[in-house]
């Protein structure tokens, strides 16, 4: 037996929620920052400020949203493996759960596709946290592996 998408919905709802508490709860341990710096050689975000101390963030990259189209780092070749690390366990959750969201490697998207994305991902590889920063044409979602506080 397999879950259509409405089901999805239910299932995420929950997890986004969760994914909320968890970057409320970063906030609330290493604080807010000033500024933020995103190093795609080594898959890794710095957050840096001049009142809490520097934090540096080992990733994983979930996806990419632009316009309405969103688009699994799974599924995109221009991400190394090292940024995709965890991310082929979320495709074959879907499969496993009959998500078809979680197993196409493009979306309809709209402003909560990315995020859902990323909860989703989060849950499954029970990461710390989560983060997007804009790019040229969108937004890219990261989740968190490690955090260090340097």
């Amino acid at each position: 037996m397999t879950a259509d998408d409405d089901c999805l919905e239910d299932f995420v709802h929950p997890l986004f929620h969760e994914l909320m508490g968890k970057n409320e709860g970063i906030e609330e341990r290493y604080g807010p920052h000033d500024r933020w710096h995103w190093d795609e050689e080594a898959i890794a975000l710095t957050f840096s400020g001049s009142v809490k101390p520097t934090i540096r963030i080992d990733v994983t990259v979930v996806g990419s949203t632009e316009g309405n189209s969103g688009q699994w780092s799974w599924a995109n070749r221009n991400w190394d493996a090292k940024a995709k690390v965890g991310m082929d366990e979320v495709r074959e959750f879907g499969e496993a759960n009959g998500y078809e969201m979680l197993t196409l490697p493009f979306l309809s998207a709209d402003e909560y596709t990315g995020w859902e994305m990323t909860s989703v991902a989060a849950h499954v590889l029970n990461a710390q946290g989560a983060y997007r920063f804009p790019t040229d044409e969108g937004y890219c979602y990261l989740i968190y592996r490690n955090i260090e506080v340097l």
